[in-house]
This record gives C-alpha cells, sequence and structure tokens, in this order.
C-alpha cells in the first residue's frame, strides 16, 4: 500500500502508520506534503493507492468561509482530474458537520470518504485507508444530519451573543455600526449573516439599514425584509437529565445558567433542596429587575474509588503562572494518601528535576533516564514512597520519545498521572490525557498565549470538552474569575478581525487556588529546605485545592457532585470589542 499523506505534523503521519500497520498487518510506504501545491505536484507525479488529505493542511487566503469553500473545491476537483476520487479521504475542518452542503458537493465528484467531528481519529483515517466508503457508504453518511434545523445549529447562541455585545459596546456611537458589521461580514456565508441580521435590536438594523451598503446587499441577496426586535424570554427548566437552567429564547439580557450533573442512582445517599436567586432584568424606559426563586436538588454520593481507576491530566500555562506549583501540591497530597502517583515533567525548563534532585548525584542519574526508559518500556522512575518522578535533564529532546508508549508505561504502574506541560509539549500528551487543566493567574497579559495555545489544540482535533481552568494566585479586585474565564473562551487576532470561541465560558469548570502572603512565605522555604509540606498551608487553600483533587482522584468520602461554573452577576461596565480589556 502506497499512501501520501497531506497533513502538517509529521508525527501524526507517523502515529497512523504505526496504527494501520499494527491493527491491519500491512506495511504501508508513504510520503508527506506539508503544502497544498506540495501535494497536488505529488499526486501528479506519484502512483499512490491512497491519499489523505487534511482540509487544515494550508490556510486558504480569504476570510470569508463561502469563498474558502469555493476555494477548497476548486482545489479537490483539480487534484481528482489527476487521482481517482473514490481513493482520496478528506479529514474535515472542525467547522464540518454531517449534512454540511460542502459535503454533497464533494459527493457530486466522487470524493465518498470525509471525516467529520469525532471521526477524525487515527483508527477511522486507518480504517479508511484500508476501505474507502463506497457510492452507497457515502451516501447514507453525507446525508445524516437532523432535519428540521433550528437557525442557531447554523450560528450559534454564543457567537449571536457576542456580536449583539460587540455592537452595544459602542456606547451609544452608532457611527460605528457600519464599520462592526463589515468586520463580521466576511466571517460568515450570507445565509449566515441573514440569521445575524434577525437577531440584531431594532435600533441597529434600523440604522444600517439606513446607512450600511453591506446589509442593505445581503437583504437583497436573501429577500429578506428589515427584521423585527426580538422579545426577550427567559424561563425556567428543568431538562431530561434533572438540570435546572435559565432557558435563553432570544434579546439582549442573558441571565446565568445553573448546571447539576447528573449521577448514576445506585450511588444517591442524599438529596438537599436549596434555593437559588435568578436575577431577570427586563429592558424598558425606568430598567426594573425580578427576582425569582428557584428550587433544585443538589445531590451528594459516596464514591468508592475502584482498585484499577486510572487518570491522566494534564497541566499547562504560561511561564511563572504556577503549573509545576498546582502539581507538586496535587502530587504531594495524593501520595500522602497512598495513592500511587506520577509526576511526569514534559516541560522545557524541567523544574521537577531541579526541584526533586539538586542534593544528590545518585538521585539526578535516576531521574536523568527516567524519560527514556519509560519511552522504551520500562519504569525507572525517581521514587518517593508513593509519588513516582519522571523527568530528564534540561535541553533533553522530548520529540525523540514515543508518547503513546510512554504515557502507556507511567499508567500501568500508576494510578495517577500528572503531567506538566508547557505550550511547546508534543500535541500527542494532551491527546492522551483525559482532562486539560488550563492555570491562569491574575496577569490578563498571559490570556492571549493561552487562547493561541488552546485554538491550536482545537485545530489539530483534541477536544474543547478536555478542558477545566485553575485560576492560581487569585487575589480579590476588580478583575474577576469570570472577566478571567471570558478571556479565555475566545481567540482574538490582534488586529481585532478575527474571532474563534473556543468553548462555551458557561460550561467549563474552573476552580480558584487564593493568594496569601503566609503560603507564598511557606513555600519558599519549602523550595530552599528541600520539603514539601503543604499541608501547613492555609484551610482555605487547602478546600480550594481538595476541589481539583476531587475531579482528578476521588479522596474523601462524600463528595458534591455540582460543578463549579462561573455565575457571577455583571458588573455592568463595558468592554472593548471581544477582549478583556475595559473601556474607562
Amino acid at each position: 500500500m502506497k499512501v501520501l499523506f497531506g497533513i502538517s505534523n509529521e508525527e501524526t503521519v507517523k502515529g497512523i502508520v504505526r496504527y494501520y500497520e499494527e491493527k491491519y498487518k500491512e506495511k504501508i510506504e508513504y510520503d508527506t506534503a506539508l503544502y497544498q501545491r506540495d501535494f497536488r505536484s505529488k499526486i501528479v507525479n506519484g502512483d499512490y493507492d491512497r491519499a489523505v488529505l487534511s482540509e487544515e493542511l494550508e490556510k486558504m487566503p480569504t476570510k470569508s468561509y463561502a469563498e474558502a469553500d469555493k476555494l477548497l473545491f476548486e482545489y479537490l476537483e483539480g487534484i481528482i482530474n489527476n487521482f481517482e476520487a473514490k481513493n482520496l479521504i478528506l479529514i474535515a475542518s472542525e467547522r464540518r458537520k454531517l449534512g454540511d452542503n460542502f459535503l454533497g458537493k464533494l459527493f457530486t465528484i466522487g470524493i465518498y470518504t470525509t471525516l467529520t467531528g469525532s471521526d477524525r481519529t487515527k483508527g477511522k483515517v486507518c480504517a479508511a485507508i484500508n476501505s474507502p466508503n463506497t457510492r452507497k457508504e457515502a451516501k447514507k453518511y453525507y446525508t445524516n444530519a437532523p432535519e428540521n434545523k433550528d437557525i442557531y445549529e447554523e450560528v450559534s447562541e454564543i457567537e449571536l451573543r457576542r456580536i449583539i455585545t460587540f455592537f452595544k459596546n459602542t456606547d451609544g456611537d452608532t457611527s460605528k455600526y457600519c464599520e462592526i458589521f463589515d468586520r463580521i461580514v466576511p466571517q460568515y456565508t450570507t445565509e449566515q449573516m441573514a440569521i445575524i441580521i434577525k437577531c440584531l435590536p431594532k435600533d441597529i438594523t434600523k440604522f444600517l439599514e439606513e446607512n450600511s451598503e453591506s446589509y442593505k446587499n445581503i437583504l437583497s441577496l436573501t429577500n429578506m425584509e428589515l427584521p423585527q426586535a426580538p422579545v426577550q424570554q427567559q424561563k425556567i427548566v428543568t431538562n431530561e437529565n434533572n438540570t435546572n437552567a435559565v432557558e435563553i429564547k432570544n434579546g439582549n439580557e442573558i441571565a446565568e445558567k445553573i448546571v447539576i450533573k447528573e449521577v448514576p442512582k445506585e450511588k444517591v445517599v442524599e438529596k438537599q433542596i436549596v434555593k437559588e436567586v435568578v436575577k431577570e432584568v427586563v429592558k424598558e424606559a425606568p430598567p426594573k429587575v425580578i427576582t425569582q426563586v428557584v428550587e433544585k436538588e443538589v445531590v451528594k454520593q459516596f464514591y468508592d474509588v475502584p482498585k484499577d481507576y486510572r487518570k491522566t491530566v494534564c497541566f499547562v500555562g504560561a511561564p511563572k503562572v504556577g503549573t509545576t506549583f498546582c502539581i507538586n501540591a496535587i502530587g504531594t497530597y495524593l501520595a500522602k494518601q497512598k495513592v500511587k502517583t506520577a509526576m511526569v515533567d514534559m516541560t522545557r525548563k524541567r523544574d521537577l528535576y531541579t526541584i526533586y534532585t539538586y542534593d544528590n548525584t545518585g538521585k539526578r542519574n535516576i531521574a536523568g533516564d527516567s524519560l527514556r526508559y519509560a519511552s522504551s518500556g520500562k519504569n525507572e522512575p525517581l521514587i518517593y514512597d508513593k509519588l513516582s518522578i519522571y523527568t530528564a535533564v534540561p535541553g533533553e529532546d522530548r520529540k525523540s520519545y514515543n508518547p503513546s508508549v510512554l504515557v502507556d508505561t507511567i499508567v500501568k504502574n500508576n494510578n495517577v498521572v500528572l503531567i506538566d506541560a508547557d505550550f511547546s509539549t508534543p500535541l500527542d500528551y494532551f491527546r492522551l490525557a483525559q482532562d486539560i487543566y488550563i492555570v491562569q493567574d491574575m496577569n490578563i497579559l498571559n490570556i492571549n498565549q493561552i487562547t493561541m495555545f488552546l485554538r491550536e489544540l482545537k485545530q489539530r482535533g483534541i477536544g474543547m470538552e478536555k478542558v477545566k481552568i485553575v485560576i492560581n494566585k487569585y487575589v480579590d479586585c476588580s478583575l474577576s474569575s469570570k472577566d478571567i474565564i471570558d478571556g479565555i473562551a475566545t481567540y482574538t487576532s490582534y488586529d481585532l478581525k478575527m474571532f474563534d470561541e473556543l468553548f462555551n465560558p458557561k460550561k467549563i469548570q474552573y476552580f480558584i487556588l487564593p493568594f496569601d502572603v503566609e503560603n507564598y512565605k511557606k513555600y519558599i522555604d519549602m523550595v530552599y529546605k528541600y520539603s514539601n509540606k503543604f499541608s501547613s498551608f492555609t484551610k482555605n487553600f487547602q478546600d480550594n485545592l481538595n476541589q481539583i483533587i476531587n475531579t482528578i482522584y476521588p479522596t474523601k468520602g462524600a463528595i458534591s457532585v455540582e460543578e463549579k461554573h462561573y455565575t457571577e452577576e455583571s458588573t455592568g461596565k463595558n468592554k472593548g470589542g471581544f477582549g478583556l480589556f475595559r473601556r474607562k
């Protein structure tokens, strides 16, 4: 089998080849192309049985999805002039969904194998290489979309809300409406813009109708009449999973959502009714506040951790935010609870190597080889009772390790694996982890690095449902935890012309580790005197740390399964654009 891969990450290609050869017992002769032009050239001149192309191999030179689809379709048409279409496997981008019109167009030119959403895995790629879809299979796959789509499936509610907020943040300066609208237009198709227009407040659409040529053009292309302003409606609902929430119909003010995770019935031992206050702000001529009291169940359970329990998590953050500090505190606590715990140092600086080996040459020799050994299937860490340290000498090439073998070796010998990572850590470790904890402190200048990193994870197919946030060194000030989470939730380009929603900030789980001067003094003493005594930290810190620990490995009897999401009320202060910085 001879295969051409149009995938920008060569480690990913090697992983696919290894997986295929192990599963199908067939050798693959393969070649890679890092650019579209190179891919097309090799297709023309090579004799390949299969070709695997990532839609994201190269960014299209346009900000309009419609124009990008047109260019991609023309590119694919050019490829199949020189290659049999049914043997081309397309790995779609994140935005593709089953039932997408673009997929239907691919079907018409004979491209029958496209992997979307959760199908973009090594296993599915290998299965497609081994046996591409037939016409009949493709027709079923491409048309497998829910009927009677609601408009919010085309433009998400969070996007609509952010767009409306963008207009509102002009402080009533209507002269900026046209500029804002012109910035938004290239990011959506004409049909999506029609949906957005329907949801804009009446005063904005009235101004745009009179002053914006772009707005008038969309109305004429879609044969729309001027939309009426939506009426805000909110109601308290209970969904099928016993989750209480504030349902948002439409409008300008969005209330906070309260979510309670359901637990298996056989484990429920206690229920408690708690009253929650939900404030609904209704915009009129004197504004008024309506307060509703909602009853909800807080469910508690006793959780017995099975003996074969295994959990692998990554902690990552910008330099000096305290990522290694968090891993050290959690690992030390778990080990004292007799939980077999591994701390794996995948950072460039290798702080764990410095912390755990600086007083002993023998320790340095053991720790320095531990990752290389794990990569070859041998378990030789630096051991402190139940705590195992896997690290290396600073400067050792992390790309020389085999991620899957390394992680598998460590997981087999420990119940909890804590991976200390940075933004340069190979992405395979984030792919292999069950959860990714983003560590962010009060320095908001670091947030842009975080969003760029999360965007790369998302574009590489690593699901944002893995992400949780730890706000470290938190102090009570005008910058709230809600502000920080909002800032991390959306990637914003430096020129404020491109936005990418990374996750829904209302659904992300987060934790706070408060800053305390006494704790800081104790940590300095710990590092200087080579001791790990996090148990001497304040009770407030330990209680907050235990919340993180219990999501990784439940260590105490009764634990609440209510996830903590941010529910702080808005301060009413305006923000500049979609960014974090407040407008004075």
